[in-house]
């Protein structure tokens, strides 16, 4: 008998199709989300779940990705938002290959921990000065909600946490946690 995968809390993790579906679910109840769509693809060498989503007025992809981890938890699976104007599909569901070419050309960030100190450093910074939780490496400064007081409120502590002076123009070019920690190492 083949003993089904369990979670730190033991119960059994929900399976792809139910993990998707309740992503959906979830995103499409949000007010500024008309409809959405989830799969599984791979990146990196896993498998993430990355979501299209059709909009009825703004919202980023890491504030809809933040908004299903708020609600599903952090361990929803949910990887990436795609923000489009209209739902790709084939063969009756999303288009997964659609959502794999737009995590791997850039267009739909996928989040990812920091991987070193100045990184988890730095995001706790964004995180503290935004009130946004988590705050991905890869996750763009103004797609996050950030705006000019945010900025000047990172670089201050920025310049605090790591006795270096950046400029608004430096810190805006770099425009995520990654970019930004090149420049400070």
């Amino acid at each position: 008998m083949v003993t089904p995968p369990q979670t730190c809390g033991g119960a059994t993790p929900p399976s792809p199709p139910a993990m998707t579906a309740k992503i959906s679910a979830v995103l499409s109840a949000h007010p500024a989300v008309r409809r959405a769509e989830t799969a599984i693809v791979r990146h990196d060498g896993r498998d993430v779940a990355v979501a299209a989503a059709e909009l009825s007025e703004y919202a980023s992809g890491p504030i809809l990705r933040n908004h299903v981890r708020r609600e599903l938890g952090d361990d929803s699976g949910l990887a990436g938002v795609l923000i489009v104007e209209q739902m790709p599909m084939a063969d009756g569901a999303v288009d997964a290959g659609c959502l794999a070419s737009a995590v791997a050309d850039g267009r739909c960030a996928v989040f990812e921990d920091p991987r070193d100190d100045v990184e988890r450093r730095l995001a706790a910074i964004w995180s503290a000065q935004m009130d946004v939780r988590p705050v991905g490496v890869n996750d763009d400064f103004l797609e996050l909600g950030g705006d000019s007081l945010s900025a000047l409120g990172i670089i201050a502590a920025i310049e605090t946490e790591f006795g270096r002076s950046l400029d608004v123009y430096e810190f805006m070019s770099a425009a995520s946690v990654r970019r930004l920690a090149q420049i400070l190492r």
